[in-house]
């Protein structure tokens, strides 16, 4: 008896010409426990004072520079490129795209844990609208 296996990797192109001309999220494949998003700012960012209270995430900068605050406007970071911000869970922080070319960072973190509070709120995700740009996996022969 012949056993068909199928793997569940996916394989994709996060990061070419097309993605880097663009602005605004680019969903990538993944599952709740684990997301990508490539975020592209030719100016702001995510300009509210915030935090993901069930959420670790890290941002990759890929291109450009970005001015990250944390916890409060004056503890100010600059992240440039091939530089990493890996932010807790319960961090408060925003940033702003600060260079002189466009901003391009690799968000990841989790699906379902992306809910942020600003200003005392809860706002739900909103990462993954029907709406959104969605990286498509590749075929795979196997």
């Amino acid at each position: 008896m012949a056993i068909e296996s199928k793997t569940g990797a996916q394989v994709f192109t996060f990061l070419d010409d097309q993605i880097r001309a663009g602005s605004g999220d680019v969903i990538l494949p993944g599952s709740k426990e684990l997301s990508g998003v490539v975020k592209r700012y030719e100016t702001g960012g995510e300009n509210r004072m915030h935090t993901h209270p069930t959420e670790d995430h890290t941002f990759y900068v890929l291109q450009g520079e970005g001015t990250f605050r944390f916890e409060k406007n004056e503890n100010t970071v600059i992240a440039k490129q091939y530089d990493a911000v890996f932010l807790p869970k319960g961090t408060q922080y925003w940033f702003e795209s600060s260079g002189n070319e466009k901003l391009i960072i690799l968000r990841t973190g989790t699906q379902t844990g992306s809910d942020r509070i600003i200003e005392g709120r809860l706002i739900k995700s909103n990462r993954t609208p029907e709406s959104g740009v969605y990286i498509q996996p590749r075929e795979l022969p196997f």
